[in-house]
This record gives structure tokens, sequence and C-alpha cells, in this order.
């Protein structure tokens, strides 16, 4: 399925795929706020729920992706996933009102879900293992130009067009990442094994194994949600209206160029290498935002940060990838995928909580500890695979020493 190359057609076709369904996507996220005011006549109290219904759909959908992944096959599930996607996105053509909207959105954040399970499963399945975490940065990287790329673009078309010129171009982005999906050639190392059969329910949704790499994903993309959620509302409140799309500018564009490099660090010299810095640059950068007063610091606090979570992002999920064999991966890159959506929704709606009490600066300065709390269960997870490998040293020793007696 794959060589030991890493640009190789597949991964290319994967990454393009990815690409285009991104970018149909992200060019929803500012444009669809202002669709459910001016056109269906919803409230601003209502905006928050367009983000809320796909992103629930998504948590449901990761699990149920991760067991169909390795039991019905890695291609199959892609495939139908994007092409789900991609008629879905036809509906929004003069959606009638709010309740049918707001059930597109829910299905929608499902395809969704199953799609870049699969996407994330499949290029775990092509990137050579020795260069899976540089591979997954590059993999993230095409998510981060869709980043930089997709909003500014939707907001262009609505402003020249209209929303039906946005949807339409929005379903022929899906139309061409299905098409490139289809063209990716894959083995299924689960259907030659049939290693998921045996196991229970719980097993085959989610991957045990994980759990200590998915807590610590879970407590720093805790920082992100909070980010997301509230950046607006407190560059407002420092009187830097313009400074929160400034700040996702730096963010993406940042996250663009380090996933790949500190991917290639991980891969050479070893995942905690680039994990411990990633999550004190991720504690430094929220401090430096929580006390942001000018342009030039608010704005060094989103290169820090996106520094850190760049950093560690591709390492985490390559770490996910090489702690479960081949034919557990639908269900390894599942749970990984459902933890940073629980961290980016738990994260915003505790850190809400917070900001009602302490405002938005010290808000961001308690986030800080959530990367701590990270940092510790990362601490925990490499104390517990130094001491597997010692047991197995030990092991292995006792066992040569057997051999030799005999």
């Amino acid at each position: 399925m794959h060589n030991n190359k890493l640009w190789n057609g597949n991964f290319l076709l994967l990454c393009f795929s990815n690409f285009f369904m991104f970018t149909s996507f992200y060019m929803l996220l500012p444009t669809l706020p202002v669709y459910l005011v001016e056109h269906l006549d919803g409230t601003e109290r209502q905006v928050g729920l367009i983000i809320a219904f796909f992103t629930t759909a998504q948590i449901f959908a990761r699990p149920l992706a991760g067991k169909w992944l390795d039991e019905i096959g890695r291609k199959k599930v892609f495939l139908y996933a994007r092409i789900a996607f991609f008629v879905l996105m036809f509906l929004y053509l003069n959606i009638p009102g709010l309740l049918l909207f707001f059930l597109l959105r829910f299905i929608h954040g499902f395809s969704f879900g199953i799609a870049t399970t699969a996407a994330g499963t499949m290029a775990a399945d092509i990137v050579p293992s020795e260069l899976r975490a540089e591979g997954m940065g590059y993999y993230g990287a095409f998510v981060s130009l869709a980043l930089v790329i997709g909003p500014s673009l939707g907001l262009w078309i609505v402003n020249s067009g209209n929303f039906n010129i946005l949807f339409i171009f929005c379903c022929i982005l899906g139309g061409i990442s299905a098409f490139l999906g289809n063209l990716i050639k894959v083995d299924d190392p689960t259907l030659k094994k049939g290693g998921n059969q045996k196991r229970s329910l719980i097993e085959k949704l989610v991957e045990p194994k994980v759990m200590l790499i998915c807590i610590v994903a879970v407590m720093i993309l805790s920082v992100y949600g909070g980010i997301v959620s509230f950046i607006s509302l407190y560059a407002k409140e420092l009187k830097m209206v313009e400074a929160s799309g400034y700040f996702f500018t730096v963010y993406s564009l940042v996250l663009l160029v380090i996933r790949p490099i500190t991917g290639k660090i991980s891969d050479k010299y070893g995942a905690y290498f680039v994990i411990y810095p990633g999550m004190l640059l991720c504690i430094v950068g929220t401090v430096v935002l929580s006390q942001s007063n000018t342009l030039t610091i608010f704005l060094l606090s989103a290169f820090l940060i996106s520094l850190g979570l760049g950093s560690i992002q591709p390492s985490l999920q390559a770490l996910v990838i090489n702690a479960v064999p081949s034919e557990r991966r639908g269900a390894a890159t599942a749970t990984y995928l459902m933890s940073i959506d629980l961290g980016i929704a738990g994260g915003a709606f505790v850190l809400g909580i917070i900001a009602n009490y302490i405002g938005y600066s010290g808000m961001f300065l308690s986030s800080s500890l959530f990367v701590l709390v990270g940092l510790i269960f990362y601490g925990l997870y490499q104390f517990r695979q130094v001491k597997i490998r010692n047991e197995q040293l030990h092991q292995e020793t006792k066992n040569s020493i057997t051999t030799e007696i005999e």
C-alpha cells in the first residue's frame, strides 16, 4: 500500500482530498452565522448551535467510524463519508427553516466526523512507520492551509455574490475531495487479519491502550477551545476588535510551517523531544495572552501557542498509531480524534464558566493549568512506557539465560 517514501501518490491524493474537504468546511465557519441571522431569521443566541450540533455529531460519529473502519474496511467507509459530505452540501441551498437547518448541521457533522476519522486512519496506513510523525505533520499542514484559505474565501464569495454561490462552490470542493479519494489505492490490514471480531463492543468503539495519550490531548486542546470561543470577545475588551482576525492568521501560518518540522524531529529523536518543549511554549503563550495590552504582545501569544500546539499534535497522533497493531488503527484514531473534539468543546464550556467569574484575562491565565495537567499525564505515560520496556528487557534477558542453560 505504501513504499518507504513519504511523498507517494496515495499520500498526495489523501492530503489534497482532505484539503478540499476542509476548505469547504472552513468556508462555512464565518458565513453560516450571517446566513442564520439574515436568511433564516435566527437570533444571535442560536449562532452557537451551528457549531454545537456539528461538533456533537462528530463526537457520536468517531467511535462508530473506528469500528466500521476496522470491520468494513478503510476505503469503503472513507469514500461513503466523502460522498455523503458532498451530497449534504447541496441541501444548504434554499433550506426552508431553522429546524431543518440544525438537523442538516447534525447530519453533516456526522458525515464529517466519519470522513476525518477515516482519513486519519488511512494516513496512518500510508505513511511509512519510520516517518510517522513527520508524515502526520504534513498531513495536518494541509488542514492548516485550508484554515488559512477557507474562511477568507467564504467571506469573499458572500460579499461578492450570494449564499447560493457559496454553497455551490462548497459542493464543488466536496465533489473534488470525493473524486480524489476514490483514486487512492489501499489495502485493508484488518480485513486480512480479522483482529476486531473477538473484542467486546466497547473495545471495538474505543482503544484502551491510547487513553493516557488521549487525556493529554483533551487537556492541551482545551486551550484551543477557549481561544476559538472567546478570543474575539477578549480582543473587543482590549479595544483591539480586528486583532482576533490577525490572531488566527498568525496561528494558522505558524501551524502550517511548524507541524512537518517538529514531526521530523520527533521521528529522529523521540516524541518527548518536542512534546515537553511544546507544552512549555503553550504555558508561556497562554500567560502572555492573559497579559496582552498591545497588538504585538497579543500576536506574540498566537505565535507561541501555535508553536506549542503545532509541535505536540503530530507527535501525539504518531504515539497513538504506534501503540496499536494495524488492524486497530481505526479505533485508535477515532479515540484520539474524539478526545480532540471533547477537549475543544469541554475547554470552551469550562473556560466560559471561569470567564464569568474572573474575566477573560484570568480565564486565559487559568487555561495554562490545563496544559500543566496534560504535562503530568504525559509524564505518567512516559514513565509507564519505560517500565514496560524494562520489564520486556528483563524477560528477554531471563529467557536468554534459560536458553543458554538448557
